[in-house]
């Protein structure tokens, strides 16, 4: 482990996901790390520690202050599905209609 980066872990291959046409593809890249959080992710790119495939949800206030740069943006990963689920449609409560449209406002700039 190396210190700063909690849950850091060494890690055997890795893949690169790429478009392919009308669907994607996988390179099997060589890694040296493999993590299991988000933030450790980060801050394993912001350390200077290799390129990511990382939503932009996450990471675009790093885009914006400088600290992290796109290299391909073309080749940029499919956004993955987020759903919403809920026991009944009907009789919904205020706060769970209020919720469901605050997220849906927050990730609408993120869709494809």
């Amino acid at each position: 482990m190396r210190p700063g980066l909690p849950g850091l872990k060494s890690r055997g291959y890795s893949g690169w996901e790429y478009p392919d046409g009308d669907s994607y593809a996988t390179l099997p890249l060589p890694g040296a790390l493999h993590v299991n959080s988000a933030q450790t992710y980060d801050a394993a790119a912001l350390a200077g520690l290799g390129l990511i495939q990382a939503p932009l949800w996450g990471i675009g206030q790093y885009f914006k202050s400088g600290a992290l740069v796109e290299i391909m943006p073309d080749f940029r990963r499919r956004a993955l599905p987020v759903s919403l689920i809920v026991a009944h449609r009907s009789n919904l409560s205020r706060r769970v209609r209020a919720f469901m449209k605050r997220i849906e406002d927050v990730l609408t700039p993120y869709l494809e």
